[in-house]
């Protein structure tokens, strides 16, 4: 397990008083590789990170960084850089002074200082602000002097704590890509705390999804959102329909369900792996694999439903739709077919077994 090279989390466990903020958690993350923990307010996600970190003492369980024994190191002999949801910039430094911060600490010398300073801000691109003070800098300017200051003494391991949560929606989605591309170009191992999902999806290798303290999935995001392990996950990751039904037999790796509303209504979905008859599960069914059809032959999976509420989103409109049995189920409609959904109007949909996930219920 504690490769070298690996960090690993061993049975890691805090607890405040009665309360347990991360409970048994078991989790490896792979040299280069960057590692999401994401979930909502009070999941555990950033007990989690300064766990790591050493902000906070494990109650049980172990953790290795490169096949060492962390665990009891104080935050300085760890050597993890780290950068601060407010960037924790010195704001009487220019921007070189905060970079070469942590080097001057590590006693390295004038010139290896000079030129590992040169380097990084290179990297991220702000040579022509090295003589400039924080303040003068834009949000995304000081992002990146808080990366590159983490990073500017070659860390075993990269902590980000909500990077990005400061920073407006269009900046936020330029820095996703450039912390991405900083990282894959420096190599670093990564593990970045956020509640933000498009951001997770967008910058990780892997997710690892929390709540109440402990692991629901991890898995890359491709996975995480074609085929989550559990209904949390499901409605955690974007948006999702899910339909109550039952199994009731399994044809060619083709599983049939039957819903929990109408026994008359036949699904069928794609795999049965740890399901047996009779099982509840949820159907899982992601908005824009759902699609209009004109008759109910189109498409394996097919249900009438009534147009409640269209919702302009630009380049698509999200449908509300309601089956007969009033049930919400919720679809995306390009702009060019808005009118084939016009309000109180009853519309066919139908879908793919292969885009239906099935879900322990």
């Amino acid at each position: 397990m504690n490769k070298i090279n690996h960090l690993y989390l061993k049975e890691a466990t805090k607890c405040f008083k009665k309360f347990k903020a991360v409970d048994q958690v078991n989790l490896e993350v792979e040299k280069g590789e960057f590692l999401t923990i994401l979930g909502p307010s009070g999941s555990g996600k950033t007990t989690m990170l300064k766990l790591i970190a050493g902000f906070e003492d494990l109650t049980l369980g172990k953790i290795f960084l490169n096949g060492r024994d962390i665990t009891r190191k104080k935050p300085h002999q760890r050597e993890i850089g780290m950068v601060f949801q407010n960037y924790a910039l010195f704001p009487h430094m220019t921007v070189e002074e905060n970079i070469a911060y942590p080097l001057k600490l590590r006693k390295f010398t004038k010139q290896e200082i000079k030129q590992k300073v040169q380097d990084v801000l290179e990297l991220v691109d702000l040579i022509k602000f090295s003589k400039s003070y924080p303040s003068k800098l834009s949000g995304g300017q000081q992002q990146r002097v808080a990366l590159a200051r983490a990073i500017v003494f070659n860390p075993p391991l990269l902590l980000l704590d909500e990077p990005l949560a400061a920073l407006d929606k269009n900046l936020r989605e330029k820095m996703q890509l450039e912390i991405k591309h900083i990282q894959q170009r420096v190599g670093i191992t990564t593990i970045c705390v956020t509640h933000d999902q498009t951001e997770a999806l967008t910058m990780s290798d892997r997710i690892c999804v929390m709540n109440n303290g402990k692991i629901e999935q991890v898995a890359t995001p491709n996975e995480i959102y074609q085929t989550p392990k559990n209904k949390f996950v499901a409605e955690f990751i974007g948006e999702i329909n899910l339909i109550e039904s039952k199994i009731d037999r399994t044809e060619n790796n083709t599983t049939v369900l039957k819903s929990t509303d109408d026994a008359n209504q036949i699904f069928y979905a794609k795999g049965s792996e740890g399901f047996n008859k009779n099982n509840k599960v949820f159907i899982g069914l992601r908005p824009e694999n759902i699609h209009l059809v004109k008759n109910s032959h189109s498409f394996e999976n097919a249900i009438k439903v009534k147009v409640c509420e269209k919702i302009y989103l630009g380049d698509t409109f999200k449908v509300r739709t309601k089956t007969r049995y009033g049930k919400d189920l919720y679809i995306k409609v390009p702009v060019y077919r808005s009118s084939e959904v016009e309000m109180g109007s009853e519309i066919m949909l139908g879908w793919d077994s292969e885009d239906a996930v099935i879900i322990s219920a």
